[in-house]
């Protein structure tokens, strides 16, 4: 899975339906820093995707 990174957040690419954000050639990357914040839409799990 790879990752980019806007505005201090951390994001899914390609960006799931449900995030906002679009992607602006940041630089893609496989791993998560520690020093930002997680999009809840793209990284979080929600009830209805554990089906």
């Amino acid at each position: 899975m790879l990752y980019f990174i806007k505005d201090g957040t951390i994001h899914q690419y390609p960006p799931v339906w449900r995030c906002s954000e679009t992607y602006e050639n940041q630089v893609l990357r496989d791993t998560i820093p520690s020093d930002v914040e997680e999009c809840p839409y793209c990284l979080g799990i929600w009830p209805a995707d554990r089906d």
